[in-house]
C-alpha cells in the first residue's frame, strides 16, 4: 500500500489532526481522511489552511462522545447525516474537521438523497463523485483507494466520474458543475473526460431546476478560479451556462467571455467576474434571478451595471455610490478595454487605488445645529441637511465651520 508522502501531508502531520485520529481510532474503530485534503495533498497543491474531512466507521452519537471525553470541543452540525465537526485550536486559530459515518446512498432524486450509515468503505466510496475524491489516508499516511481508479487518475492528471457518469450526476445534478470546477481547477491543461462531458450535456434540463442558491455557490467557486473564462466557455460550449445563469444567456445573445478573461487578472472577486460576463443590465437582472442572490449582491450588481462612472467627480461617487461600487464600476470599465482602447486607464486605475484606501468622510451638521438657526423638525429640515449635504461634497468636504455658515445664509 503507497504512503501520503511527508512533504505533501503537513496537514497530516499536525497535533491536532493525529490527536483526532487517536481518539476516534482506539478500540478498533477505524477513522481516515479524505477527500480534498488527500487529493490536494497527492497533486501537490495543498495550502496550510486546506480542510481536513474525516470518514469513520462509528456512529455520529459514538464520535461525539468520544470527543467529549478526551475533551475536545465537537458540534453536531449534520448529524441527522452522520457529520460531527470537532474544533481545536492552532494558537488562536480554529481547526474545524468534519467527521462523517460512513454511509451509502439509499435513494436519490438529482438533488437530495435518502442515507443510510455503513461500515462498508467500499459502498462510501462509491458515492462520492469523482475518483480522486475517493482517496482515504490512516493517520500514519497509508492510502486507501476502494475504487481502484483515485490514484491512478491523479497520476494521469485527470477529473473522471465514478463508475458510470450518468449515474453519478442523476444522484446530484449539481455534479455536472462540481465536475467543471474540479477540472479547471486542477486538470485545466489536459482534454476534459469525453465520457463526463457528454454525460454533463445529457443533464442540462434537469440542471435548470436546481435551487439558485446551490448554482450560486457551484458558480462563485468556479469564477474564483485563476482559469475561469476558460470554465465559462467550455460551459457554454456543452450548452450548459444557459440552465445555470438564465434564459438571457441564448445561443444569440454574445457572452463577454473576453471581458471575463480580462477581468482574470485584474480582481479575484468571483461576483465581479461574474459582472464581467454579462452582456447587459437585463442579463444582470436574470442572472440575479436564476442564481437566487441576496438583496446585497442584487444591489451590488445594479450599483456596477446600470450607473455609469463619473470619474470627473469622483469623491462624490465615492462618497454618495460607496468605494465598492466605484472600484466595481472601474474595473469593469478596465476590463471592457481588451480591443486596444486604453486611453483612460491610468485614470480608471486610479480610482481602483481611491476605493481600496476610501474612508468615508463624516458630514459635520447636526439636528442640534440646525435648530440653533432656527429651523423646526420636520420635511424642512430633511430637505436642508439633504442640500447642505450636496454642497459639502462638492465644496471639498469644508470643516463644521464652514457648514454653519452655509447653514446660516441658506436659512
Amino acid at each position: 500500500m503507497t504512503k501520503l508522502e511527508a512533504k505533501f501531508s503537513g496537514w497530516l502531520a499536525r497535533p491536532q489532526t493525529q490527536s483526532v485520529l487517536s481518539v476516534l481510532n482506539a478500540d478498533g474503530a477505524t477513522t481516515r481522511c479524505v477527500g480534498g485534503c488527500v487529493r490536494d495533498a497527492l497533486m501537490g497543491v495543498a495550502t496550510p489552511d486546506t480542510e481536513v474531512d474525516m470518514a469513520t466507521d462509528l456512529p455520529p452519537q459514538e464520535v461525539m462522545a468520544r470527543l467529549k471525553k478526551a475533551k475536545i470541543k465537537c458540534v453536531p452540525t449534520g448529524i441527522k447525516h452522520g457529520t460531527v465537526s470537532a474544533i481545536l485550536y492552532e494558537a488562536d486559530k480554529p481547526l474545524v474537521y468534519e467527521i462523517t459515518t460512513l454511509r451509502v446512498d439509499v435513494t436519490t432524486d438529482g438533488r437530495h438523497a435518502e442515507i443510510a450509515f455503513t461500515e462498508d468503505w467500499q459502498g462510501d466510496a462509491a458515492r462520492r463523485d469523482f475518483t480522486i475524491n475517493a482517496l482515504y489516508a490512516d493517520a500514519d499516511g497509508t492510502l486507501h483507494d476502494p475504487t481502484g481508479h483515485g490514484l491512478a487518475d491523479i497520476k494521469a492528471n485527470r477529473v473522471r466520474f465514478i463508475g458510470d457518469a450518468a449515474a453519478r450526476i442523476e444522484e446530484d445534478y449539481l455534479r455536472v458543475l462540481r465536475y467543471f470546477r474540479f477540472h479547471f481547477r486542477l486538470t485545466p491543461a489536459v482534454e476534459m473526460d469525453a465520457d463526463a462531458l457528454a454525460a454533463c450535456r445529457t443533464a442540462a434540463v434537469p440542471l435548470r431546476g436546481l435551487s439558485g442558491e446551490r448554482k450560486q455557490q457551484e458558480m462563485l467557486k468556479i469564477m474564483a478560479l485563476p482559469d475561469a473564462d476558460k470554465a465559462a466557455r467550455a460551459l457554454q460550449k456543452a450548452d450548459l451556462l444557459r440552465p445555470v445563469l438564465g434564459p438571457i444567456f441564448a445561443e444569440a445573445v454574445p457572452v463577454e467571455f473576453d471581458m471575463l478573461a480580462a477581468m482574470t487578472g485584474l480582481a479575484n472577486d468571483p461576483l465581479l467576474r461574474l459582472m464581467a460576463l454579462l452582456p447587459s443590465t437585463e442579463a444582470a437582472q436574470t442572472l440575479a434571478a436564476s442564481l437566487r442572490l441576496s438583496n446585497k449582491q442584487k444591489m451590488r450588481l445594479t450599483k456596477a451595471m446600470e450607473m455609469p462612472l463619473d470619474l470627473a467627480h469622483l469623491p462624490a461617487a465615492l462618497y454618495f455610490d460607496g468605494a465598492q461600487a466605484v472600484a466595481d464600476r472601474a474595473l469593469l470599465a478596465l476590463a471592457s478595454q481588451t480591443q486596444g482602447n486604453v486611453d483612460n486607464a491610468p485614470t480608471l486605475q486610479a480610482a481602483v487605488a481611491a476605493a481600496q484606501d476610501y474612508v468615508r468622510p463624516k458630514f459635520p451638521l447636526t439636528g442640534a445645529m440646525m435648530q440653533k438657526a432656527g429651523l423646526a423638525d420636520g420635511p424642512a429640515m430633511g430637505q436642508m441637511a439633504a442640500a447642505l449635504e450636496r454642497w459639502w461634497v462638492a465644496q471639498g468636504f469644508p470643516d463644521v465651520d464652514a457648514v454653519q455658515r452655509e447653514l446660516e445664509e441658506r436659512v
